[in-house]
């Protein structure tokens, strides 16, 4: 089983005190998020509770871990476990306080949230089947969980360009997609050596895209090395700068496919030739196969759970138990419920799923009846999984910043149209439906045969919930395709009722035998557009509200709450929040008569901002004056004068004179303007160019320049004192001034101060003054 890496537990202190400083004022909501992400811990909307997404390597969760998901959720969030499409249990609703206790408490359990969200490894996903498919190649759970035991002891894999997400198959059916994965394994056998296919640059969203092959044939002794190799230069070329655009398949695409395996080839060569990757070897048990054929039963309803939620095993006399777990929400009470069943029964594991189920595996034939009437006394509604009933859903605006519709209740309403009219009918066992609150891809609508895409239209300045209809989407290893658009808009209070007109033409129109993709892809879109135009009509508000109320609300239809995605959150936010912060905080300096306290906490804050792209976690005041001193002035990114800014720093006391405080507002404003400039210049693998030398007085060099456009009056007097201080007597000084100053100003107290004005001379929208040092 997984065992979670002692760096993860050993962090969690540092983590806390992150918590800490932020709820006691020491640092910002963004610079907040920017660490908090990362750890998986993302805002309900609004920012008031949280939510803790837990990685499950392989959807595999013991049932003491089931256990301690439950009573966690039950502890401090709202008693619901959600299972996601990358097969992570989620729990919500978590006070701020209390995210450090859910960690503390699920680490006794080798579970955490490390890397949940955030630009990270995301939680490498396997097909469920894995160990018991009678299909596959070989158990590939065993380097799933290896391989997530390696890539989440290493820094490097929360500090990519963007998020990155692997994907296991074990199998030709590809049930992980590995196509639609940043990369995707599928496993294989040459010359009797295991191993694997691997792809790379799939996945869904706004702009979604199939992998292309990198490699016909790996042994698994080699996967530490091609995955690291992959890694490594994502890291390193990936775009950390353009959040729309930054995904692997960007990266793949902006450099051509061929250039990207060069880099890759010339990353995996290093590796083998300077590094050693072995992945920890993990072996299961299984149990032996015996004879035994089930018994017959009259009961009509374990009928339907043989034929729908059974499966045989590759273990004879085994099966698979798949539980549909609508909309992929476990009460926390039900789930101690399940343990307590599947405790009673040898070898038992559970599983979660793509679709959001959860699957109990190895149950043995003898026991199947007793377990279903187990599970019918706890479970209300488990039949049917892998149908057309078995609807996935994200969350959508129920608690996600981006959500835009309330998609789970839109798959309620659908389960109920299903329910009542096509159980069993020739639909039911050939579609699947996805359902996504916004263009996103959490509810997977680029896979779906059936999907829906959350969307607002105003209606006479009214916001109202809309969705996208998407046809023609599978997995289906090669032949996996990306649903098309069909540029049909449904209102979303008549989705159910055009979900039932389209899936009754389409009843009409096929039979058992047919080949229901081909069938949608020629003929999908033409039947869903004369459906659709019965339900087109939106009444005006004060004819019927209802339109302009989402399903599973009272309150009418609004983006509020509707925020900034935190999907992407991580040192970028950190930088750019101490950076605005700093700016804050020097403008408070300013109406403060250039407070003391101000000024300093802006010194802070700038020197702090960059050091996170050098791996310094800064605590004190110290530690990031003393880092930015050693990191950024010593390796001559920035000028040479801030080798005193500790010194300066430490002058800043109260009791300064007016004057005093004054120039050190200028040095501070100075910093923070250089640090800017430094940051933009940074590149997207967080490197900086070296400082071009310019003349400074100890150049020797009598003749200087000095650019005052943008300072206002007096500071662009003080300025230019303090440069003329550190001058030869006789040098001269090019100042530059805005049009729009009073140019006598700066001249006359410059005279005044026994500099001589050479000359005064009005340019296109600034004026030249010529000064020679007294």
């Amino acid at each position: 089983m997984f065992k979670l890496p002692n760096k993860i537990k050993q962090d969690l202190p540092v983590y806390e005190t992150a918590i800490r400083d932020f709820l006691e004022g020491r640092s910002s909501w963004a610079r907040f998020s920017g660490i908090r992400v990362p750890w998986g811990n993302y805002s309900h909307r609004g920012g008031k509770v949280f939510m803790c997404r837990v990685r499950l390597p392989a959807g595999v969760v013991s049932p003491a871990q089931l256990q301690a998901l439950a009573d966690a959720s039950i502890l401090y969030g709202d008693g619901i476990l959600h299972i996601t499409t990358r097969q992570d249990i989620q729990i919500h609703n978590i006070k701020i306080e209390d995210i450090i206790k859910v960690h503390n408490f699920l680490k006794d359990y080798e579970l955490s949230s490390r890397g949940g969200g955030g630009n990270t490894v995301r939680n490498i996903t396997s097909c469920p089947l894995a160990g018991v498919c009678k299909d596959e190649i070989f158990d590939v759970r065993e380097d799933v969980i290896s391989l997530t035991e390696y890539l989440i002891a290493d820094d490097t894999s929360y500090n990519l360009p963007r998020k990155f997400k692997i994907a296991f198959s074990g199998c030709l059916r590809d049930c992980a997609g590995c196509l639609v994965n940043d990369v995707g394994f599928l496993a294989t056998e040459k010359n009797s050596t295991l191993g694997y296919k691997v792809f790379v640059g799939g996945g869904m969203g706004a702009v979604s895209c199939i992998a292309k092959l990198l490699e016909e044939f790996i042994e698994r002794k080699d996967l530490g090395y091609v995955i690291t190799a992959i890694r490594n230069v994502f890291y390193k070329y990936g775009d950390r700068k353009n959040k729309h655009y930054n995904r692997l398949r960007f990266l793949i695409q902006n450099l051509g496919f061929e250039k990207f395996k060069e880099y890759y080839q010339k990353e995996l060569k290093e590796l083998r030739e300077n590094e050693y990757i072995s992945l920890r070897k993990i072996e299961f048990n299984y149990p032996l196969s015996k004879t035994i054929t089930l018994k017959e039963n009259n009961d009509k309803e374990f009928k339907e759970f043989l034929r729908y939620n059974c499966q045989p095993q590759k273990q004879e006399g085994f099966f698979v138990v798949k539980l549909r777990i609508p909309r992929g929400d476990l009460k926390a009470g039900i789930a101690k419920k399940l343990v307590g069943i599947v405790e009673g029964f040898s070898f038992v594991e559970l599983r979660t799923t793509r679709e959001q189920n959860l699957y109990i595996v190895n149950v043995d034939a003898d026991q199947i009846y007793n377990l279903y009437l187990k599970l019918k006394d706890t479970l209300l509604d488990f039949l049917y999984p892998d149908t057309l009933l078995d609807i996935v859903a994200c969350k959508g605006s129920t608690t996600c910043n981006l959500g835009l519709c309330n998609s789970p209740a839109l798959a309620k309403e659908l389960e109920g149209v299903i329910k009542n009219n096509f159980l069993n009918k020739k639909v039911f066992n050939k579609i699947k439906i996805k359902i996504n609150g916004c263009p996103n891809a959490c509810g997977q609508h680029p896979v779906g045969l059936v999907s829906f895409c959350g969307a607002v239209r105003k209606i006479k300045g009214r916001p109202v919930p809309f969705y996208k209809l998407f046809l023609g989407g599978r997995i289906a290893f090669e032949d996996t395709e990306l649903a098309f658009d069909t540029g049909i808009l449904i209102p979303a209070k008549n989705a159910p009722l055009f979900l039932k007109d389209f899936l009754e033409q389409l009843e009409s129109l096929i039979d058992g035998n047919t080949d229901i993709h081909k069938f949608i892809e020629k003929e999908g879109r033409v039947i869903a557009k004369n459906v659709a135009e019965k339900y087109n009509y939106i009444p005006e508000y004060n004819e019927n509200k209802d339109f302009y109320i989402d399903w599973g609300r009272n309150e009418e239809f609004s983006l509020a709450g509707l925020g900034a995605g935190e999907c992407g959150a991580g040192v970028l936010e950190m930088i750019e929040a101490d950076l605005t912060e700093a700016e804050i905080n020097l403008k408070e300096a300013v109406k403060k008569d250039y407070s003391v306290q101000n000024i300093k906490k802006a010194i802070f804050l700038t020197a702090r901002a960059l050091l996170v792209v050098r791996g310094i976690d800064v605590r004190t005041e110290d530690e990031a004056l003393d880092g930015f001193v050693e990191k950024f002035v010593k390796e001559e990114l920035v000028d040479a004068k801030y080798l005193r800014l500790k010194a300066e720093f430490n002058l800043i006391k109260e009791g300064l004179d007016f004057k005093e405080r004054e120039r050190k507002f200028i040095l501070a404003q100075d910093f923070l303007s250089d640090v800017r400039k430094l940051y933009q210049n940074m590149d997207s693998s967080f490197n900086f160019p070296k400082l071009k030398k310019e003349k400074t007085p100890s150049d020797n060099i009598n003749q200087y320049k000095l650019d005052l456009k943008g300072t206002p009056c007096p500071i662009n007097y003080v300025k230019a004192k303090l440069f003329l201080e550190n001058l030869k007597k006789g040098d001269i000084l090019e100042i530059l001034l805005d049009e729009g100053e009073p140019i006598n100003n700066v001249p006359k107290s410059l005279e005044a101060d026994s500099h001589r004005i050479i000359k005064i001379e009005k340019l296109d929208g600034f004026y030249r003054v010529i000064v020679e040092k007294g």
